[in-house]
């Protein structure tokens, strides 16, 4: 465990200005830094950089934070890697707490052999690309690559190389530059002899390096090029495979990594839209016609941990996979990813009598301007996962009843209520059933089934109802508990919003006029705000003020329990607020008013209960409870608050 004082020592160190300038230009704009957001595209600058608070936030896309939380979204990175990263960056040494002493020098072991293969990795990947630029010794590889379309300039931004059709050339040049046979070995990029030795695992292949979130090679895949009369027998089996990837080694997990994310992840940042295809070619033609947001799986189907990975990056995927069963196969199988990865996901195809891949496509008349179209109008998962039941649908109602089946689960798994209730419509059309209660009714059984198998795969009792999984993104919403909870009488604000919205009026004039925080009536805010938000940040608020007089905002926005949380308070935070004596007044009457709107919603909410409770007493046959119920919610309503003052702060709620 990192320490906070390491923590704070790199935080304090590293001037999150400069971190940003090191991504984008800035420019100074009264007491901030801004510009154009490296997170979305947009014309005009709304990224504000504070020096001072050492926080960013976006008025665009709402994106806010620290320089840990600016590094982890720019590089992909989880908090871990961030503080590590900087702190290297820094200068400063990254102890952690309470470990071990046999563990460290284990772990040291471990990471003198990781840096080795990396190493090693490298050295490789600049031997084939040295080969790739060798006349004599590339010239299938190089025609290979100029019949793909693809430029010198494309071919070195992914460092393309050749693996020489020779048994042991890699060996001998890893041997010159230090690298062991057993670490080559190790690395995948050599295999043993069974009679004593190595030889290369790629030969008379054309490279593709496979990179790490952190930009290094960790391993290569390698595509079979015609084989010529003048080499070695043996040197290309006749059983060999189109391509041999590397095997899984202690620096590479191919279900964890995307080929062409080291390019491509800027551009996804940018647009936060990704495309993922199927092969290594199509990344590269993509990317040589500007779809610079294009990524594939490492010859496995997409994973949950690949889904996971390309949503530090991206909020939505287009996934263009080949039109044959295989490639639809892959699609279904990339559902499930998406939903546990919360990626947005659409799928477009491309007619088999067009071209059977992208990279076929871009290279027809017409091709790039026929993929854009194609991505424009490309269905949602769900939709398409419908549409493909029904069309493998037999014409008998339980063969349509049972392909529906296939597709209920997709549809269930939709969070937004009318989203799903428009999947359910357009299922009832595909699979021909007139009555949409069909649709209704398979969607439920598989609901009810995602529940139980959620439930029976929990370790520690039941796992959340469906029901509750969906957040409401209201910064200081409380999520209702029960059907209760919501008075069916109430208007379309309901009392939730009412209450979300008096919070965060109050909190808004408290975080614009932080000289509040040290004034009395806080108190009697902190006794009607109803989150887990709102109320320890308000305390930790005044505590900051109190102690030091100054926000700390960087611990604050770690209260944030969401992203819309955090977008609303970073907006609030970024700017250098000076006190202003002339503002107070009408600042302290706007909290004052704010908490009265919160007793009164507080008190009308507990008079709601205690009617409801009444009522049930009555049909209990208790009259005389059901009566005193109803006089103590006549009294708590009725009851005329005195506005609040500095004076009048202790009184208790009802």
């Amino acid at each position: 465990m990192i320490s906070n004082a390491v923590r704070e020592q790199v935080r304090a160190r590293v001037d999150l200005a400069e971190l940003v300038s090191h991504y984008i230009p800035l420019r100074r704009a009264g007491t901030s830094l801004v510009a154009r957001c490296p997170f979305h595209d947009e014309k005009s600058a709304s990224f504000h950089v504070s020096r001072d608070k050492g926080l960013y936030h976006c008025f665009g896309c709402k994106a806010s934070g620290d320089v840990f939380d600016f590094y982890q979204r720019i590089e992909g990175v989880n908090f871990p890697e961030a503080i590590r990263a900087l702190a290297e960056k820094a200068g400063i040494e990254v102890v952690e707490e309470d470990r071990d002493p046999q563990k460290i020098a284990e772990e040291r072991r471990a990471k003198e052999l990781t840096e080795r293969l990396f190493f090693a990795c490298d050295v490789a990947s600049q031997f084939f690309e040295q080969c790739l630029e060798s006349a004599e010794r590339s010239e299938l590889a190089r025609e290979a690559i100029a019949a793909r379309g693809v430029s010198i300039d494309c071919a070195k931004t992914f460092r393309l190389g050749y693996a020489p059709g020779e048994w042991s050339s890699l060996a001998e040049h890893l041997r010159t530059r230090g690298v062991s046979p057993a670490d080559a070995e190790l690395a995948g990029l050599l295999v043993a002899r069974n009679t004593g030795g190595v030889y290369d695992r790629f030969r008379h292949r054309l490279m593709f390096p496979v990179f790490d979130r952190q930009g290094r090679v960790v391993a290569f895949s390698g595509r079979v090029l015609r084989v010529t009369e003048d080499m070695a027998e043996g040197i290309v089996p006749e059983t060999a495979g189109k391509y041999i990837n590397s095997p899984e080694t202690p620096i590479y997990k191919k279900s964890d990594l995307l080929y062409g994310l080291q390019v491509a992840r800027h551009a996804m940042v940018k647009s936060a839209d990704a495309i993922l295809v199927e092969g290594n070619f199509d990344v590269v033609a993509m990317h040589q016609h500007g779809f610079t947001n294009t990524v594939c799986p490492l010859g496995t189907a997409f994973t949950e941990p690949q889904a996971k990975l390309l949503r530090r990056f991206a909020e939505t995927v287009t996934i263009l996979f080949d039109a044959d069963e295989a490639g639809r196969k892959a699609v279904r199988q990339s559902h499930s990813a998406c939903v546990k990865a919360g990626l947005v996901a659409r799928v477009t195809t491309i007619p088999r009598e067009r071209a059977k891949d992208p990279d076929e496509l871009l290279r027809t008349p017409g091709g790039p301007e026929f993929l854009v179209t194609s991505i424009t109008s490309a269905k949602s998962l769900v939709e398409w996962l419908v549409d493909d039941a029904a069309a493998n649908a037999g014409d008998t109602v339980p063969e349509r009843v049972a392909a529906l089946r296939t597709a209920a689960g997709a549809i269930g798994e939709v969070r937004d209520a009318l989203e799903r209730a428009a999947y359910v419509e357009h299922a009832a059309r595909a699979f021909m059933f007139n009555d949409r209660a069909i649709v209704e009714q398979a969607v439920r059984e598989a609901q009810t089934r995602a529940v139980v198998e959620a439930r029976s795969a929990a370790p520690f009792g039941d796992a959340p109802k469906s029901s509750e999984l969906a957040t409401r993104d209201e910064p200081f919403r409380k999520a209702p508990q029960n059907q209760d909870s919501v008075d069916p009488s109430a208007p379309a604000a309901s009392r939730a919003d009412l209450v979300s919205r008096a919070t965060a009026d109050a909190i808004d004039a408290l975080l614009r006029n932080p000289t509040l925080l040290a004034t009395e009536f806080v108190d009697e805010l902190v006794l009607f705000v109803s989150t887990n938000f709102a109320r320890p940040l308000i305390e930790l608020a005044r505590e900051q003020w109190t102690v030091q007089g100054s926000l700390d905002g960087a611990a604050l926005l770690a209260l944030c329990p969401n992203d819309r949380a955090r977008a609303w308070l970073g907006e609030r935070l970024v700017h250098t607020i000076e006190p202003d004596p002339t503002r107070e007044a009408s600042a302290k009457q706007a909290v004052m008013e704010c908490i009265r709107r919160l007793r009164d919603l507080v008190g009308r909410e507990k008079a709601r209960k205690l009617r409801n409770e009444s009522a049930r007493a009555e049909a209990a046959g208790d009259r005389d409870r059901a009566a005193a119920l109803q006089r103590e919610a006549i009294l708590l309503v009725g009851e005329r608050h005195p506005k609040v003052t500095p004076n009048n702060t202790k009184r208790s709620v009802g």
